[in-house]
């Protein structure tokens, strides 16, 4: 097969890939003032963050948890978790990343995983004010590799990190390709924006993507949970920057978390990042401690909730 077929077929699958991460025309709305009645917004170098926090007020928290969402997601991913968290005694915050949720959509964010984490370090420094507690930092899929970035960039400030079939690294590079350089150009930005937009977002492809993350089927609320917030104008342009404003502004390898507590939860049955992913990491850092949940795919925390959560409150009750 010649070389310019190859391309033009690559192109053609990654659009159809994409496309399940899209919105269709006419369907943009406003986000509400307050999402939810535990909202907050705030400004990191102009960027508007959202996030939702529990157990402010608690006079001596066990500790503090961050939970940062995946590609695509937000703070709803984690919907089945507060609860056991609260219950424990720690104080939680929850964020959307930039460019989903009820986070910014400025086109013009550098969706970098090292800058995502410095953004979020931001946000929990202006949360912090005095307090220097250290944070427990989870992540989950494309928010796993975020938070990764975090704790190798702050390890001072960093309690414990967990991993949930994450997008994590050995060592963190620049996304390459000749298809990541055609997205940075405008003809092409403007195409898969296009496509983006017009192609995907439907309750019933919706309901087939998360089918396929859960293994189950979702019911009607779950749906329509993760498909409000994408329906928010300028989502689709989120996608598309993250090929192609994606730059990383600092160095890291996964060696530096030899020093911290690491928990990594996968889903054995994962086929969005596969299991050999955290093993891989496992073999990297041998102290991580790998908990593999049979049955589960690439949301163990929504559809494996009781194991899941006995695996993270047990780790961070051991570390806090």
């Amino acid at each position: 097969m010649k070389k310019p077929l190859v391309s033009l077929l690559f192109i053609l699958l990654f659009l159809v890939s994409l496309s399940a991460f899209s919105g269709r025309p006419g369907s943009h709305r406003i986000p509400d003032l307050k999402p939810y009645p535990n909202s907050h917004f705030m400004l990191v170098d102009s960027i508007s963050l959202h996030y939702r926090s529990w157990n402010d007020s608690l006079a001596h928290p066990k500790g503090k948890v961050v939970l940062i969402h995946g590609f695509c997601g937000s703070t709803f991913c984690f919907r089945n978790n507060y609860d056991t968290l609260i219950r424990s005694g720690y104080r939680v915050v929850a964020i959307d990343l930039p460019g989903f949720g009820y986070s910014d959509r400025n086109s013009k964010i550098n969706q970098s995983q090292s800058n995502r984490a410095r953004l979020i370090w931001g946000l929990l420094k202006q949360i912090d004010g005095k307090d220097t507690t250290r944070w427990n930092i989870l992540g989950h899929s494309m928010g796993g590799g975020t938070a990764e970035a975090m704790a190798l960039m702050e390890p001072k400030r960093t309690r414990t990190l967990t991993l949930v079939d994450g997008m994590v690294f050995i060592r963190n590079t620049e996304l390459s390709g000749a298809f990541v350089t055609m997205s940075k150009t405008q003809p092409m930005k403007r195409i898969l924006v296009s496509f983006t937009e017009k192609s995907y977002l439907t309750y019933d492809n919706m309901k087939k993507k998360l089918r396929g993350a859960y293994g189950v089927e979702p019911d009607s609320a779950i749906v329509t949970g993760y498909l409000q917030p994408l329906l928010i104008e300028g989502t689709a342009e989120s996608v598309v920057n993250i090929l192609a404003n994606a730059n990383e502004i600092q160095t890291l390898h996964a060696s530096g978390l030899k020093n911290l507590p690491v928990l990594v939860i996968w889903g054995k049955k994962d086929r969005t990042i596969y299991l050999m992913t955290g093993k891989k990491l496992k073999r990297a850092v041998p102290s991580i401690d790998l908990k593999v949940i049979p049955g589960a795919r690439h949301m163990p925390m929504e559809t494996h909730t009781a194991i899941f959560n006995s695996y993270l409150v047990g780790f961070l009750n051991c570390n806090n």
